[in-house]
Protein backbone atom coordinates (compact mmCIF):
# COMPACT_ATOMS: atom_id res chain seq x y z
CA UNK A 1 0.00 0.00 0.00
CA UNK A 2 1.30 3.54 -0.84
CA UNK A 3 1.16 5.85 2.22
CA UNK A 4 3.22 8.88 0.17
CA UNK A 5 5.11 9.27 -2.24
CA UNK A 6 8.27 6.65 -2.26
CA UNK A 7 7.08 5.11 1.20
CA UNK A 8 4.91 2.05 1.16
CA UNK A 9 3.56 0.07 3.71
CA UNK A 10 2.69 -3.60 4.08
CA UNK A 11 0.52 -4.29 7.16
CA UNK A 12 -0.16 -8.15 7.91
CA UNK A 13 -3.21 -9.98 9.01
CA UNK A 14 -4.10 -13.21 10.54
CA UNK A 15 -2.51 -15.26 7.70
CA UNK A 16 0.86 -13.33 8.64
CA UNK A 17 0.34 -12.43 12.30
CA UNK A 18 3.76 -13.88 13.26
CA UNK A 19 5.59 -11.53 10.61
CA UNK A 20 6.29 -7.85 11.50
CA UNK A 21 4.76 -4.89 8.69
CA UNK A 22 7.31 -4.00 6.70
CA UNK A 23 7.78 -0.68 5.54
CA UNK A 24 9.58 0.31 1.85
CA UNK A 25 11.24 3.84 0.87
CA UNK A 26 11.66 3.73 -2.72
CA UNK A 27 13.16 6.82 -3.91
CA UNK A 28 15.90 5.58 -6.34
CA UNK A 29 17.28 3.40 -4.17
CA UNK A 30 15.14 0.91 -2.29
CA UNK A 31 15.41 0.29 1.23
CA UNK A 32 13.55 -2.33 3.03
CA UNK A 33 12.59 -1.57 6.94
CA UNK A 34 11.66 -4.70 9.04
CA UNK A 35 11.32 -7.33 6.14
CA UNK A 36 9.64 -9.34 8.74
CA UNK A 37 10.00 -13.81 8.27
CA UNK A 38 10.21 -16.12 5.89
CA UNK A 39 6.82 -17.30 5.78
CA UNK A 40 5.68 -13.43 4.28
CA UNK A 41 8.74 -13.00 2.14
CA UNK A 42 6.87 -14.65 -1.25
CA UNK A 43 3.68 -12.26 -0.70
CA UNK A 44 6.17 -9.18 0.47
CA UNK A 45 8.42 -9.36 -2.75
CA UNK A 46 4.87 -9.83 -4.87
CA UNK A 47 2.70 -7.03 -3.29
CA UNK A 48 6.49 -4.95 -3.92
CA UNK A 49 6.44 -5.93 -7.77
CA UNK A 50 2.90 -4.93 -8.20
CA UNK A 51 4.16 -1.74 -6.61
CA UNK A 52 6.65 -0.84 -9.19
CA UNK A 53 9.59 -1.43 -6.55
CA UNK A 54 12.44 -3.34 -7.82
CA UNK A 55 15.30 -4.54 -5.98
CA UNK A 56 16.13 -3.72 -2.19
CA UNK A 57 20.02 -2.08 -2.31
CA UNK A 58 19.09 -1.75 1.76
CA UNK A 59 17.49 -3.87 4.49
CA UNK A 60 17.47 -1.62 8.28
CA UNK A 61 15.39 -3.37 11.35
CA UNK A 62 14.55 -1.80 14.10
CA UNK A 63 15.30 -4.66 16.52
CA UNK A 64 16.55 -8.38 15.78
CA UNK A 65 13.66 -10.36 16.90
CA UNK A 66 12.77 -12.88 14.38
CA UNK A 67 9.13 -11.77 13.32
CA UNK A 68 11.43 -8.33 12.09
CA UNK A 69 14.22 -10.13 10.40
CA UNK A 70 14.35 -12.90 9.42
CA UNK A 71 14.27 -12.73 5.91
CA UNK A 72 16.83 -10.51 6.08
CA UNK A 73 19.02 -13.20 4.75
CA UNK A 74 16.74 -13.90 1.47
CA UNK A 75 17.09 -10.06 0.87
CA UNK A 76 20.97 -10.10 1.15
CA UNK A 77 21.30 -13.37 -1.13
CA UNK A 78 19.75 -10.51 -3.54
CA UNK A 79 22.54 -8.12 -2.62
CA UNK A 80 21.08 -5.85 -0.47
CA UNK A 81 23.10 -4.11 2.18
CA UNK A 82 22.06 -4.78 6.10
CA UNK A 83 22.12 -1.81 8.45
CA UNK A 84 20.86 -2.26 12.55
CA UNK A 85 22.12 -1.61 15.87
CA UNK A 86 24.51 -3.75 16.75
CA UNK A 87 24.13 -3.96 20.38
CA UNK A 88 20.59 -5.95 19.19
CA UNK A 89 23.14 -8.77 18.68
CA UNK A 90 22.98 -9.59 22.11
CA UNK A 91 19.41 -10.72 22.05
CA UNK A 92 19.04 -12.38 18.26
CA UNK A 93 19.08 -15.55 17.45
CA UNK A 94 20.89 -14.95 14.02
CA UNK A 95 24.47 -13.51 13.20
CA UNK A 96 23.89 -11.03 10.44
CA UNK A 97 26.94 -8.98 8.99
CA UNK A 98 26.38 -5.50 9.63
CA UNK A 99 27.10 -4.22 6.28
CA UNK A 100 26.51 -0.01 7.15
CA UNK A 101 26.33 1.56 10.84
CA UNK A 102 23.73 3.42 10.85
CA UNK A 103 24.31 6.99 12.27
CA UNK A 104 21.45 9.75 13.28
CA UNK A 105 20.98 10.52 9.37
CA UNK A 106 20.65 8.44 6.30
CA UNK A 107 19.42 9.45 2.86
CA UNK A 108 17.24 7.44 -0.07
CA UNK A 109 17.62 8.97 -2.93
CA UNK A 110 15.87 12.37 -2.08
CA UNK A 111 13.86 11.15 1.34
CA UNK A 112 16.25 11.72 4.39
CA UNK A 113 15.61 9.72 7.43
CA UNK A 114 17.03 10.57 11.22
CA UNK A 115 17.45 7.49 13.54
CA UNK A 116 16.56 7.65 16.58
CA UNK A 117 17.96 4.91 19.40
CA UNK A 118 14.62 3.73 21.22
CA UNK A 119 15.86 1.03 23.42
CA UNK A 120 13.26 -0.58 25.67
CA UNK A 121 11.97 -3.82 24.01
CA UNK A 122 15.27 -4.47 23.04
CA UNK A 123 18.88 -2.70 23.48
CA UNK A 124 19.64 -1.70 20.27
CA UNK A 125 15.52 -1.02 19.19
CA UNK A 126 15.67 2.15 16.41
CA UNK A 127 13.20 4.32 15.33
CA UNK A 128 13.13 5.51 11.78
CA UNK A 129 11.63 9.18 11.02
CA UNK A 130 10.75 10.49 8.03
CA UNK A 131 10.32 14.15 8.79
CA UNK A 132 8.87 14.89 5.42
CA UNK A 133 6.53 13.22 6.23
CA UNK A 134 6.09 13.66 10.02
CA UNK A 135 5.54 9.77 10.47
CA UNK A 136 7.91 7.66 12.26
CA UNK A 137 8.67 3.90 12.06
CA UNK A 138 8.41 2.29 15.57
CA UNK A 139 8.87 -1.27 15.39
CA UNK A 140 7.61 -2.53 18.88
CA UNK A 141 7.97 0.20 20.92
CA UNK A 142 3.84 1.00 20.88
CA UNK A 143 0.81 -0.51 19.46
CA UNK A 144 -2.63 0.76 18.92
CA UNK A 145 -4.72 2.12 22.01
CA UNK A 146 -0.51 3.12 23.25
CA UNK A 147 0.02 -0.48 24.01
CA UNK A 148 3.57 0.06 24.75
CA UNK A 149 5.95 -2.94 23.65
CA UNK A 150 6.95 -5.82 25.63
CA UNK A 151 9.22 -4.97 28.89
CA UNK A 152 9.47 -8.45 30.26
CA UNK A 153 11.51 -10.63 27.91
CA UNK A 154 15.35 -11.17 27.73
CA UNK A 155 17.37 -7.60 26.59
CA UNK A 156 14.20 -5.24 27.71
CA UNK A 157 14.40 -2.66 30.23
CA UNK A 158 11.32 -0.71 31.49
CA UNK A 159 12.98 2.24 32.18
CA UNK A 160 14.32 2.62 28.73
CA UNK A 161 11.10 2.06 27.13
CA UNK A 162 9.81 4.88 29.20
CA UNK A 163 12.41 7.50 28.45
CA UNK A 164 12.25 6.14 24.40
CA UNK A 165 8.07 6.93 24.43
CA UNK A 166 9.52 10.49 25.81
CA UNK A 167 12.07 10.66 22.88
CA UNK A 168 9.03 10.04 20.40
CA UNK A 169 7.06 12.32 21.81
CA UNK A 170 9.56 14.45 21.16
CA UNK A 171 8.68 14.39 17.38
CA UNK A 172 5.31 15.54 17.29
CA UNK A 173 4.86 12.75 14.53
CA UNK A 174 1.53 12.73 11.95
CA UNK A 175 1.80 9.03 11.88
CA UNK A 176 2.97 6.42 14.06
CA UNK A 177 3.95 2.81 11.77
CA UNK A 178 4.15 0.15 14.11
CA UNK A 179 5.80 -3.12 13.81
CA UNK A 180 1.95 -4.82 13.90
CA UNK A 181 -1.22 -4.15 13.73
CA UNK A 182 -2.88 -0.64 12.21
CA UNK A 183 -1.32 2.50 11.45
CA UNK A 184 -1.65 5.37 13.27
CA UNK A 185 -2.88 9.05 12.03
CA UNK A 186 -3.36 12.20 13.58
CA UNK A 187 -0.99 14.27 15.66
CA UNK A 188 -3.73 15.01 18.40
CA UNK A 189 -4.61 11.68 18.95
CA UNK A 190 -1.51 10.24 18.71
CA UNK A 191 -0.02 12.88 21.48
CA UNK A 192 -2.80 11.52 23.54
CA UNK A 193 -2.34 8.24 23.63
CA UNK A 194 1.77 8.78 23.75
CA UNK A 195 -0.10 10.61 27.11
CA UNK A 196 -1.42 7.87 28.34
CA UNK A 197 1.58 5.54 27.42
CA UNK A 198 3.81 7.58 29.33
CA UNK A 199 1.19 7.42 32.34
CA UNK A 200 1.28 3.76 32.49
CA UNK A 201 5.03 3.61 32.19
CA UNK A 202 4.89 6.23 35.12
CA UNK A 203 7.42 8.22 33.46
Amino acid sequence: MKLFEGVYAYTWGRAFRDSSNCYVIADEEVAVIDPGTFKSYTNLRGLMRNDGIGEANYVFNTHLHRDHCESNVLFAERGALLGFDSKDMAVSQYRFNLDIKLGKHFIIGNTGIEILRTPGHSPGSLTFYLPEHSAAITGDLIFENGVPGRFDIYGSDKKELARSIEKLRSLDAEYILPGHGRIMRGREGIDAMLEATAELLHI
